[in-house]
C-alpha cells in the first residue's frame, strides 16, 4: 500500500482510487439542469465520481468484474472436492435426534389414518371472532376455511388473508411451547407457586400466613397486560380481580388499536358500541380512510355484500364506490373514484361532505 497524499490517488490492492472530494457547485449546476422528479442515494451518485461508478462495477458479486471468466477442470474438481469434504465433515459431527413412527395402540374411534376430520373453531382477531372450519389429519391441522354457519363468514364460508396464514402460527420453530421466566423455561406450576406468594403472601409448613401480599395493599403494583378481549369468561375473571384488588390496573394494548373507532361511536351513540353495515342494501358507497374489504371486524361479509351489489342482477342497480385515502388500499383500487388526500385532510374532507348534505359541520373549506 502506497502513501496517501492530499488531491491525489492511493494504489489499494492494486486498484486506483480516487480521491478527490466532491464539488459542490458541480453538483448545484447539475441540480438546476434536472427537470422532473429524479432520485439519487448520494451526492457521489449525482456527481458521477469514480469511486461510485467503481462500486456500481464491483458490487454483484464482490470482485467479479476482477475474476476469471473460465475455470478451467482441475479447479472445478478442486472446489467440488472440497465442498464434498465439507459436507461430509459436517454430517459426521451432528447427527439428527432418533424419531420413531409408532402407531396406536387404541386408535380413536373417530380417526381414520389419511382421512381428514374437521372441527369448528374461532380465531380472535382485534378482538372479534371469526368463524373457521380446521382440517386436521392425524392431530395436524393443515388448512382452514370459513364457517359458513358464522355470521362473520357467510354466506359461503369465506375467510381472509389473515385466517389463511393462521395456520402457519402452529408451526412457528420460533413460537414458545413452555412457559418461560426471563427467558428460561419453567413450568405453569412454579408460576402459580410464586403468584399466589406474591399476592397472598408466604405460608408456613402448617398453610398459616407469616409475611403479607399484594392483596393486604389492594393489589397496589400488579398490572395485567392482555391483548383486546372479547371473551365474556376471561373479562370475567379479570374483573373479579380487580373487584377484589382495586389497585390493580388492566392494560389492554395491540399494535393496531381501534381507539379512534369507539371514540367516535361515544359521540356519535353516546356509548362505545360498534357499528355494522349491511352493504346490500347501499346503492353508493363512501369510504373515508376506512379499507372495509379486507381488515377490520366483518370485512369477510362486508366484502360478500358489497360484491353482491357489483353484479346487475335481481332488478337491482349497481352500487357506486368512492374512496376518500391517505394511503393505497384494495377498498381504493375496487373504487369507481377514489381521492388520495393527507391522513390531515381527511376530517376536512369529511365536514365537507356533511355540510353538502344538509350537515352542520363547520370547519374549512376544502381547496380544488
Amino acid at each position: 500500500m502506497s502513501s496517501n497524499k492530499p488531491g491525489k490517488t492511493s494504489t489499494v490492492n492494486n486498484h486506483t482510487q480516487n480521491t478527490t472530494p466532491v464539488k459542490l457547485a458541480d453538483v448545484r449546476r447539475k441540480l438546476h439542469q434536472k427537470q422532473g422528479p429524479e432520485y439519487w442515494q448520494g451526492l457521489e451518485q449525482l456527481a458521477e465520481t469514480r469511486e461510485f461508478k467503481d462500486f456500481l462495477y464491483r458490487e454483484f458479486p464482490r470482485e467479479a468484474s476482477v475474476m476469471e471468466s473460465s475455470v478451467d477442470r482441475r479447479n472445478f474438481f478442486k472446489v467440488m472436492g472440497a465442498s464434498l469434504a465439507l459436507a461430509g465433515l459436517g454430517a459426521s459431527c451432528s447427527r439428527q435426534p432418533t424419531e420413531q413412527i409408532i402407531p396406536y395402540v387404541k386408535p380413536p374411534k373417530e380417526m381414520v389414518p389419511g382421512s381428514p376430520m374437521y372441527f369448528a373453531t374461532a380465531m380472535p382477531l382485534a378482538g372479534y371472532a371469526i368463524g373457521l372450519l380446521a382440517e386436521s389429519h392425524t392431530g395436524r391441522p393443515t388448512k382452514v376455511e370459513g364457517n359458513p354457519q358464522h355470521p362473520a363468514s357467510t354466506p359461503n364460508g369465506a375467510t381472509d388473508i389473515f385466517s389463511q396464514a393462521s395456520i402457519l402460527s402452529l408451526y412457528d420453530p420460533d413460537r414458545s411451547t413452555t412457559a418461560l421466566k426471563q427467558g428460561r423455561i419453567t413450568t405453569w406450576e412454579t408460576f402459580t407457586a410464586a403468584m399466589d406468594v406474591l399476592i397472598n403472601g408466604t405460608k408456613d409448613a402448617a398453610g398459616v400466613r407469616t409475611g403479607t401480599g399484594l392483596r393486604d395493599q389492594g393489589g397496589a403494583g400488579l398490572r395485567i397486560l392482555t391483548e383486546t378481549i372479547t371473551s365474556p369468561t376471561l373479562a370475567s375473571l379479570i374483573r373479579n380481580m380487580t373487584n377484589d384488588m382495586p389497585a390493580v390496573r388492566w392494560h389492554q394494548y395491540e399494535p393496531s388499536l381501534r381507539d379512534s373507532v369507539r371514540a367516535g361511536a361515544q359521540i356519535a351513540f353516546g356509548e362505545p358500541v360498534e357499528s355494522r353495515y349491511d352493504f346490500s342494501k347501499a346503492d353508493i358507497v363512501l369510504s373515508l380512510d376506512a379499507d372495509f374489504l379486507s381488515c377490520g371486524p366483518g370485512s369477510v361479509r362486508y366484502s360478500n355484500q358489497f360484491a353482491g351489489r357489483r353484479a346487475v342482477h335481481g332488478g337491482l342497480p349497481m352500487n357506486r364506490l368512492y374512496v376518500v385515502e391517505g394511503s393505497p388500499s384494495l377498498t381504493g383500487a375496487t373504487a369507481d373514484h377514489s381521492l388520495h388526500v393527507a391522513p390531515s385532510q381527511v376530517e376536512t374532507i369529511a365536514r365537507a361532505i356533511a355540510r353538502a348534505a344538509g350537515v352542520n359541520a363547520p370547519g374549512p373549506e376544502v381547496d380544488g
